[in-house]
């Protein structure tokens, strides 16, 4: 029983983030069309992805209160019915101002998800934790490369609204899942006292990596298509292109966490943010050469990043309650620096007329990354954070 009971909780929690980036990747090939049909401006286009990253910020930082007073299964269904509401509006939407408002609900409903699921799979899957994180943060973007692909698709078929809110019929079926996974007893554990973690130079600097990290996938998820859309390539291409860096985010985050067998995280990470450099330079320098690798080798530095980012700040801390509190903080101040990223490189665009300064940013900011997480050594995690 207890087997059965946790090979549905896999497949929950699989098609759980299977759902958590439509939202964002299933509009971003059709803003050729978005601009057309509704007049979808530059600045409303920027906000499409930048609004959900934010609400996810907002809601992880009110986490602590949420999971005190909430069951865990009642915050994910909550959440997933939140965001197939917020998905299948895109059906009655006629301008561009309607479409970014649906992001609003649609990014709180993904935050509660995301805030719930590091914590239960602690509890859970307890040494088991770090592969399971891979998994779901190989589901999380495995979903949103099938958005980018099938979109298109789906428009041609059923027009661009159908297309946007078909996305939320594998939401309902989500949300009918984890109604049948049966409760697990509230953990009963003491209470470790922590200081404040805004008053943590590290739980900063965590924070400030995993946003950066997110907002390199932020930006590509809003701009890749469409840089490759005024290069002449077709609104299906451009989808097909992110969807195939999607998939190659989906191994690294799958391949890269099972890798990390020893307590420094550092050599991997490093390895996902030098694939994400080549990434970027590829496409300032050579866009046209080899689209295809730079995508893949970009797209699996940056999935390699998201669980391990995670799994980086879970062992800063032995206590579960303890290190679940550090990941909320780091994923609030994180998505909230990541959903501006997308904002700042299209007003960039704007700016200059091209993608140019926009991978040229992003490079900058990869080489940022890759410095701030020298810094974490295992050695430096408990002057980092004295447990008493």
């Amino acid at each position: 029983m207890k087997r059965q009971t946790e090979m549905m909780m896999l497949i929950a929690l699989v098609l759980a983030g299977l759902n958590m980036r439509p939202l964002m990747t299933s509009v971003s090939p059709l803003l050729g069309q978005l601009r057309q049909t509704i007049g979808l401006t530059p600045l409303a286009a920027s906000l499409l992805p930048a609004i959900p990253m934010m609400m996810m910020g907002a809601i992880a930082l009110l986490s602590a209160p949420l999971m005190q007073r909430i069951a865990v299964r009642k915050l994910l269904t909550g959440g997933l019915m939140l965001l197939s509401l917020a998905t299948f509006s895109r059906l009655f939407i006629t301008q561009g101002s309607l479409l970014v408002f649906s992001t609003i609900p649609g990014g709180l409903g993904i935050g509660v998800v995301q805030m719930a699921m590091p914590g239960l799979i602690r509890q859970r899957f307890g040494e088991r934790s770090a592969a399971i994180t891979g998994l779901w943060a190989g589901a999380l973007m495995g979903g949103g490369g099938l958005a980018a692909a099938l979109t298109p698709w789906l428009s041609a078929q059923m027009g661009w609204q159908g297309a946007l809110s078909s996305w939320a019929i594998p939401t309902l079926c989500a949300v009918l899942l984890w109604l049948f996974i049966p409760t697990a007893a509230p953990e009963k554990s003491t209470q470790r006292a922590m200081p404040a973690l805004w008053r943590k130079t590290r739980a900063w600097t965590l924070a400030l990596s995993f946003g950066l990290v997110n907002g390199g996938y932020a930006i590509c998820v809003a701009w890749l298509p469409d840089f490759y859309h005024q290069q002449g390539w077709s609104a299906q291409a451009g989808g097909s292109l992110l969807a195939m860096m999607i998939s190659c985010q989906v191994a690294g985050a799958l391949l890269l966490p099972l890798l990390a067998r020893g307590a420094d995280r550092r050599p991997l990470l490093l390895l996902a943010l030098g694939m994400q450099f080549c990434g970027m330079m590829g496409f300032l320098f050579a866009p046209q050469a080899a689209p295809w690798i730079w995508a893949g080798v970009s797209g699996f530095g940056l999935g390699g990043a998201f669980p391990l980012a995670l799994v980086l700040a879970l062992d800063h801390l032995s206590h579960p309650q303890a290190g679940a509190r550090l990941v909320a903080f780091m994923q609030g101040v994180g998505f909230i620096i990541a959903g501006c990223m997308p904002f700042i490189a299209g007003q960039l665009h704007t700016l200059t007329h091209s993608f140019a300064s926009v991978w040229l940013m992003q490079g900058a900011v990869t080489l940022l990354l890759i410095v701030l997480n020298l810094c974490f050594h295992p050695r430096s995690y408990p002057h980092a954070f004295p447990e008493k």
